[in-house]
This record gives C-alpha cells, structure tokens and sequence, in this order.
C-alpha cells in the first residue's frame, strides 16, 4: 500500500505499553484535523480500534476464513468509528496452528489488494504493530513499504526500553537488507518511573532518536477506556486530550525520520540507574 500523497506511519510497542490507546487517540486528533484516516490493527488481540468503534470487532483473517477472499469480504471488515474514523483488525490464525505475524502480512497484503485506502479514500493510514517479538510477519509494515515511518511507544521501565531497542535492531537490520524505513520518534507513555522524562530522553539521546512527546499518566485514558472511547471523544477538554492532538500534531509536522545505534541490556540499565540516583 504504498500511494504518492497518503502519509503512512508505524506505531510499534509492547503488549501493555499501551500503543493502541495512543494509536486510537491519534486517529481521532488527526480526524477533527481533516484527515480521513484508516488504522489498521497488527496485533492477534484484535482490540487496536475498540475505543474508536467502542467494541472488539471481527478480524479480516477470521472472517476471509468464513466467507472466502472477496472484495465484499474485505470491505465488511472496515468499520467506521469515532468521527469517520476508518478502522479495520488483521487478527490471527486459529489457536496452535500457524505464525501470528505471518497472519498480519496476509491481512496487509488483502488490504493492498484491494485497494482498501485507496477506495475509502484514506489520506493518513496507521499501523498499529505488536512489538514484542519483531519476526518476519511483524517487520512487513516496515520491511514492504507500507510504512516507511515508525513510532516507538515506550516508557521509563528498563525492560521496556529493551524492546524498543529490539525493534530498533529490526530496523537497522532491515535496512541494512534495503528496506526504506527509519524512526519518525519515540513516545514516552509514562508509568511513574522515578525521573522518567529523563530516563527516556537520556535513552533516545544514546540511540540516535528524539522523543517526540512526553505522554503523562492521567486516570482519564482507563476512565476512557472503561466507556469503550479514546480520550477524545470521552473528555475532548481534558489536558489529556490536548496532549493527544499535540502529539498528532507532532506528528504530521515532522519531515525527520533516524537510523538508531542500538545499545546492550547492561548499557540501558546504566542509563535508568543513574537517572534514578540522580532523582535521589
């Protein structure tokens, strides 16, 4: 799905980090911006666009293997939410019988095929990936050219840092095998790190990569979340939400894209002990 005029872009995180809700908020910002904006689920849980349509939704991989691979299968797994938002889930393949992320490249390429965006006519597409474990299924967004641009959730927690270092290696490695992708930032999603701000600036500062905005912890985004809502829609007035359109902001602004370093496990512990001691 590479379309000359449609802004693409990869939000890769942890389970838990807390990526779909950042994801959902940034398609509802970007949609009372303008901007007509498909999100595309990458993670078998299905449950990326359940706050923009306020439900858990079929998947594409589920209902093709119901009713067969047609257009009419493709378009009844587009759901419209939250101001027009466009929404759709990859999903998985059944329990204990094949590669979760090998289910993902088959769900983008169904999109591809059909000309998913291009038909609803998406001028902002969001991939929202699983980035526990960055195998081949999970890099496709990267490694094909559906999103040349990616965005790292993270937060202060030292094994959480690690996994965006692995996604970071994914995307050096990547790279290195001619693929046009690079990091547009990372979003610190805060979880009340002691001195976190600067644990995950010193982090980005050592890998080459800026944060592009410091997400802070706010009992709105469960309260939120419990309403099946993003926090735009459930507290447009909140400073929570505004911090969400900035952060669509932000993006939308940024024409810079990086090639990170990547750092050992005892390199990113040392950078979060000594943010601590410094907090005292």
């Amino acid at each position: 799905m590479s379309t000359d005029g449609m802004r693409q872009f990869a939000v890769y995180g942890k389970g838990g980090v807390g990526k779909s809700i950042t994801s959902s908020n940034i398609s509802a910002a970007l949609s009372q911006m303008g901007y007509k904006v498909l999100q595309v689920g990458c993670d078998p849980k299905h449950d990326s666009i359940a706050t923009i349509c306020g439900r858990l939704l079929p998947t594409i991989l589920e209902v093709v293997r119901e009713k067969g691979l047609s257009q009419e299968t493709i378009d009844s797994v587009i759901f419209k939410g939250f101001n027009g938002v466009l929404g759709c889930e990859s999903g998985g393949p059944r329990p204990a019988t094949g590669c979760a992320g090998k289910g993902v490249y088959t769900a983008l390429e169904f999109l591809t095929r059909f000309k998913v965006a291009e038909r609803n006519g998406a001028n902002v597409v969001i991939y929202d990936v699983l980035g526990d474990v960055v195998c081949g299924g999970f890099s496709q967004p990267m490694r094909h050219g559906y999103a040349k641009e990616i965005y790292m959730v993270g937060n202060g927690e030292s094994l959480t840092l690690w996994q965006v270092n692995n996604v970071m290696k994914a995307v050096v490695r990547l790279r290195a095998g001619g693929s046009n992708v690079a990091v547009g930032g990372i979003i610190d999603n805060m979880r009340g790190v002691p001195n976190e701000e600067k644990v995950v600036e010193a982090f980005g500062q050592a890998i080459g990569v800026p944060v592009i905005i410091h997400v802070p912890r706010d009992k709105t985004v469960q309260q939120a979340e419990f309403q099946g809502k993003t926090v735009i829609e459930a507290f447009p007035d909140s400073k929570q939400a505004d911090v969400y359109r900035e952060l669509a902001r932000r993006i939308m602004a940024n024409t810079k894209t990086y090639v990170p370093t990547t750092l050992t496990l005892p390199d990113i512990m040392n950078i979060v002990k000594g943010e601590m001691v410094a907090a005292g």
